[in-house]
């Protein structure tokens, strides 16, 4: 498949051993993959792909997969949030939804959503239009979404219901996490505990949150969207292991829910694989990349070390940020402060149109992108709050949760202070 429009990431090669890191015992008989499928940002499908996939997930329906995974993953949730197993444990739950999936079409690939680049107004979203995920529920008829993938379908866990959706501000829905923290939390996440961190106390409850309905609950599988809002987490996880391959690759540090300290060759809660398992793709079962990034390939399947090449994204939106007075850069961004080549996958200021719709649509009309209005200089919104219920529910540390949210406050304000002109703010009706 062709890397999404305006994204070039980075050739992984093979070399012979991981500098200064001794993967675990099974790590390297993993066998390279045979073909390496590629995860698109969901706006970039074509007509036939979204078919493909609409008619795959549809069949995932119709034999009760959906139902399946909903159950299940209400039944461990508990052990698979809010500590290190979070983004391990996500990874293999959606390679083993893709590989459901594949099941009805070999030739599809599970698309993620950028939710960043739809922070500002995440209702708007051409993903949320009604020919493809759907909007908001019913509130006349028990919040049930009526159009969209699923505008059909009967969920039968915990009991007999329509897919459900409650947006968090009636018809709209709050800010989300923008592309400019998404950035910093790359660029300042040192050990994969900080990386999950990062991630799962900012842009991983949002949408579970704001979406409401199915997705504010245990069983948020049943939502189509569950699937593409989790591949956009691992998308990041898999771009800060490809930064520094030698050393990330394996990285896995933290502990699980009872405290105990984490190690490679703990098994999946729930599971018979290893952790380590997981943790390079393009080999073993983890047979897919994602187009910000290019699969790993080498004549030597043997080899561990992956060398890379960075190129910078063609992004007006970096340089703006490069340009922000000196603290500010070093304080958020500290990969630009270093200056010399910017490493596209810490790097999520591409050029992405928040109004851009789906590539499938057929609607003659050109899109024209929008251009930044001057009237928003130095206006970035503050993220919304993750409620008191849903840091509980998700048995998340309130003040862990509070500190990410202040984090994401602070740059606002020193952004807004330097007059900051966000490129993916649009004046809105």
């Amino acid at each position: 498949m062709k890397l999404f429009a305006g994204v070039l990431g980075l050739a992984l090669l093979a070399a012979q051993q991981v500098v200064g890191l001794t993967p675990p015992a099974g790590a390297d008989t993993l066998q390279q993959c045979g073909s390496v499928s590629v995860r698109k940002e969901v706006r970039s499908l074509s007509p036939d792909e979204w078919n493909a996939f609409k008619g795959a997930m549809q069949q995932a329906y119709d034999d009760r997969w959906i139902d399946w995974f909903g159950f299940l993953h209400e039944r461990v949730a508990t052990t698979v949030h809010s500590n290190a197993v979070f983004l391990v444990f996500h990874r293999k739950f959606t390679n083993d939804y893709e590989q459901i999936l594949r099941r009805y079409n070999p030739d599809i690939s599970l698309p993620y959503w950028n939710t960043m680049v739809d922070y500002q107004n995440p209702a708007g979203s051409s993903v949320l239009g009604d020919n493809y995920f759907g909007g908001n529920g019913d509130p006349a008829n028990d919040n049930c979404v009526t159009t969209g993938v699923a505008g059909s379908w009967k969920l039968t866990f915990p009991d007999v219901h329509c897919l459900r959706r409650v947006y968090g501000e009636g018809q709209s829905i709050n800010t989300w996490y923008s592309p400019e923290f998404m950035t910093s939390v790359l660029q300042k996440a040192t050990t994969y505990a900080d990386l999950r961190a990062g991630l799962e106390n900012t842009i991983h409850g949002l949408p579970h949150l704001s979406l409401g309905g199915d997705m504010n609950t245990m069983h948020s599988p049943f939502d189509p969207v569950f699937w593409l809002h989790h591949a956009n987490i691992d998308r990041m996880f898999a771009q800060w292991q490809a930064v520094d391959p030698d050393t990330r690759t394996y990285a896995y540090d933290g502990t699980d829910i009872n405290g105990k300290t984490v190690a490679l060759d703990d098994y999946i809660t729930s599971t018979t694989t290893h952790v380590y398992e997981v943790m390079r793709l393009g080999y073993g079962n983890m047979c897919f990349t994602y187009d910000t990034i290019k699969a790993a390939g080498s004549a030597d399947n043997n080899s561990l070390r992956r060398r890379q090449k960075c190129i910078v994204r063609p992004s007006k939106a970096t340089e703006t940020v490069k340009k922000l007075p000196s603290h500010v850069v070093t304080r958020h961004f500290p990969s630009f402060a270093k200056g010399g080549v910017i490493n596209a996958l810490e790097n999520e200021l591409n050029d992405f149109d928040p109004r851009k719709r789906m590539a499938a649509d057929t609607d003659a009309t050109p899109f024209t992108p929008s251009v930044a209005d001057e009237s928003l200089r130095g206006k970035m919104p503050y993220t919304r709050t993750l409620t008191d219920e849903y840091i509980m529910m998700m048995g998340s540390n309130a003040t862990e949760v509070r500190d990410w949210e202040q984090r994401a406050h602070e740059m606002v304000d020193d952004l807004n202070k330097a007059m900051y002109l966000s490129p993916y703010l649009i004046k809105l009706q």
